[in-house]
């Protein structure tokens, strides 16, 4: 595959950190080495990211299976963390891949703790505020909301908020552009927080959210519901 004019090959590890997110990409790459985590939860960790096998043997824990077309970046897990990352375009020869009109999916299972519900009465609507999905380590830009919704698919529900914001390092240079995110909660029995974000770059930026056509992107109920079909993270 030819890279993009300009555009620089990037190192898997920078799709953890931006798929992770800020709190958990110190949990990704720094907590790896506190006492306790040991030699064996080091290699596992850098094998999610390096070894081929090793990834999609994770995302398939993870997550049950995968989307037709999307290949794994990266799925690991650490002890508050478990974390997927697929992408729909061709992975470089380094492991990293450009974006471009492709779209994203970073899939979190959070262990529990006290900011789990105001994050799920986030994505079900319950509240207004998404800060609880950043102290969770689930960094995205969702001030612009342009939809929400329910789904139940196969029996299995959903609740999700697409909103338009920042994708953090896409750009040249690793420059954030604008994106259009789904933020999707897989409502699992249990305390853990299960969230997916499926990402793409806006569609067109400059129109306002009523003017933004939203067909065939990732806030298009019709395109989320095939894209969430295959996968099932809750096992049931």
């Amino acid at each position: 595959m030819e890279t993009p004019s300009g555009a620089k090959q990037r190192s898997p590890w920078l799709y953890v950190l931006l798929g992770c997110g800020g709190l958990a990409g110190l949990i990704c790459l720094g907590t790896m080495i506190v006492v306790g985590l040991g030699v064996k939860a080091v290699k596992d960790v850098g094998e999610g990211v390096t070894d081929p096998a090793e990834r999609q043997k994770n995302a398939l824990k993870q997550l049950g299976a995968l989307p037709e077309g999307y290949t794994v970046v990266a799925s690991l897990s650490v002890f508050v963390m478990q974390t997927t990352i697929l992408t729909d375009r061709e992975m470089l020869p380094d492991g990293g891949f450009v974006l471009g009109d492709g779209h994203t999916f970073s899939y979190f299972r959070v262990m529990a703790n006290d900011n789990n519900k105001r994050a799920r009465d986030f994505l079900q609507g319950k509240d207004t505020d998404p800060a609880a999905l950043k102290q969770n380590g689930i960094n995205i830009d969702a001030k612009d909301i342009v939809k929400r919704g329910q789904l139940t698919i196969d029996g299995r529900k959903f609740s999700y908020v697409a909103s338009r914001g920042r994708l953090e390092g896409q750009g040249q240079g690793g420059a954030p552009e604008a994106g259009l995110n789904n933020a999707i909660l897989f409502e699992c029995p249990g305390e853990q927080l299960q969230v997916g974000v499926w990402s793409q770059l806006d569609p067109a930026p400059e129109k306002t959210a009523e003017e933004l056509d939203l067909a065939g992107t990732v806030a298009d109920e019709a395109q989320l519901a095939k894209f969430l079909k295959p996968m099932n993270p809750c096992g049931r």
